[in-house]
């Protein structure tokens, strides 16, 4: 083989090397600049770690946790105590009506299966969401009588078991509709889910024909996501025999998507599970923030109790497999199976979850049921923790509003510390904001101001550029944070 002249081999080499470090120079242009994060004008919402890296540039020692929920001493709330309430309760919403300062609540009685599952929509209202009243809505006859609870009986024509779920709409423009209503039915024309529209959310029109055609024989969810700007609806769908969870948009609530899977049981999962009822909402005190309590079920042991899965734009879920809301003890009112009610509750400064459970298994007849309430800590639904120490450290942060001065951390410290630092654009950390200068946090709460040494420039140091929040853990969790005005 011919070897070339040294003289070309040499010309060859340098030219080589010419396009190496062309091309070096090319890429080292092009990297992309550090994240950003736009905290955005929206002062009262707080912003959540999650699952995932959306908000955190680096993290070491921690570990990821979902919370584990306080169920209510007062526990069960509502039970089965009027004489025209038949049955066992079934499907249930709840809502905090934000207008009227109270808890609303649209729960199912439903007979046994040998009456062919006959069903009635009841209501109740709670001040305190503790103590419930069960009104007398002169509404439906029943036995002679209108004074009781009742909103309608099942739908004429309506085959098997109907299921509802209730969204008070605030920028509802026409009075008729501010409340809206989804209903799956087993209706002549086959299954659909069936959307109703009302006034006050108790004297309910009901669309003729099912807006949705679909096997969603499930209690199936929806509400107004503005991160799309339309209805976002969540359903059962069936994956290779196994139940599973759908979405679909609506510009109105009555036109529909077809709907796409965005959660099914995989390798993870027992043979036999299911995902029962979908449980979806958007956590609208938290930025980009859904979440899923999906009611799981196996079909073969009768197991039934609600998972936890959070997402940052409703449709890429990251589940948890331990049970979010465990069972009670084996002769507990809870001790068969649990069914979570998702809908955003504030409860004495909590995050709320009621829940409708039983003293037997799923689909297990006879037992006794009502309704009850756990709670968390507000918006701590999934947390980065320390077992040892850890740290955290954020993108760069900017803070659109020039009003913002204090930074608040949702963190559980008790038994531990947690303690913060401020960085600059370039990376060094800002006089009197080290985390010799932070005042260390050994408490739990979601809103927990952190203060240095420098709070008096912190607000020149925000109006200056972007700031990166790095915290250092030990034996404690963090859940997110908020940077807000002193007056919030």
């Amino acid at each position: 083989m011919l070897r070339p002249p040294a003289k070309t081999s040499a010309f060859a080499g340098i030219l080589l090397l010419s396009l190496f470090a062309s091309s070096c120079q090319h890429f080292f242009s092009h990297q992309e600049e550090p994240k950003v994060v736009d905290l955005g004008p929206y002062v009262f919402r707080m912003e959540l770690f999650l699952h995932d890296d959306a908000l955190i540039a680096e993290r070491e020692g921690l570990e990821l946790r979902a919370a584990r929920v306080r169920k209510h001493p007062a526990n069960p709330l509502i039970v089965r105590d009027r004489p025209w309430e038949i049955g066992r309760f079934n499907y249930t919403c709840v809502i905090q009506d934000r207008e009227e300062g109270v808890y609303k609540m649209w729960y199912q009685m439903i007979s046994p299966r040998s009456r062919n599952n006959q069903s009635r929509c009841h209501y109740a209202v709670s001040k305190d969401g503790i103590h419930w009243e069960k009104p007398a809505l002169g509404l439906v006859d029943l036995n002679g009588s209108k004074e009781n609870n009742i909103v309608f009986e099942e739908l004429e024509g309506m085959i098997g078991t109907p299921s509802y779920w209730v969204y008070k709409d605030y920028a509802e423009i026409d009075p008729e509709k501010r409340y809206k209503m989804m209903v799956q039915s087993w209706g002549h024309r086959g299954r659909a889910a069936k959307m109703a529209y009302s006034p006050d959310g108790l004297r309910w029109t009901f669309s003729k024909y099912g807006n949705l055609p679909g096997p969603f024989d499930s209690q199936n969810y929806f509400f107004w996501d503005e991160r799309v700007g339309q209805y976002a609806g969540y359903f059962r769908s069936h994956v290779q025999g196994h139940r599973s969870v759908s979405r679909a948009t609506s510009p109105d609530a009555f036109h529909w998507s077809l709907p796409e899977t965005v959660e099914t049981v995989d390798d993870l999962d027992p043979p036999n599970w299911h995902l029962y009822i979908p449980g979806v909402y958007r956590f609208e005190a938290a930025s980009d923030a859904y979440v899923m309590l999906t009611t799981c079920f196996d079909d073969k042991a009768h197991l039934m109790y609600p998972q936890l899965a959070v997402s940052r734009d409703g449709i890429d879920f990251h589940r948890f497999r331990t049970p979010f809301m465990p069972t009670g003890e084996k002769d507990a009112w809870d001790g068969g199976s649990i069914r979570a009610i998702g809908s955003e509750i504030v409860f004495e400064g909590q995050t709320g979850f009621y829940y409708h459970a039983s003293n037997v298994g799923g689909h297990v007849d006879g037992g006794t049921n009502g309704i009850g309430l756990a709670t968390i800590q507000h918006g701590a639904f999934v947390g980065w923790h320390a077992t040892t120490t850890g740290t955290l450290t954020t993108h760069r942060l900017r803070v659109r509003h020039h009003h913002h001065d204090k930074f608040f951390l949702n963190v559980d410290a008790e038994g531990g510390t947690v303690r913060a630092e401020l960085l600059g654009e370039d990376g060094s950390i800002l006089p009197g904001f080290s985390q010799a200068d932070c005042q260390p946090i050994t408490t739990a709460g979601s809103k927990i101001r952190v203060r240095w040494t420098g709070d008096e420039q912190l607000e020149n140091y925000l109006r200056a550029g972007t700031v990166r929040l790095r915290l250092y853990l030990e034996k404690a969790t963090v859940y997110g944070f908020h940077c807000v005005t002193g007056d919030h």
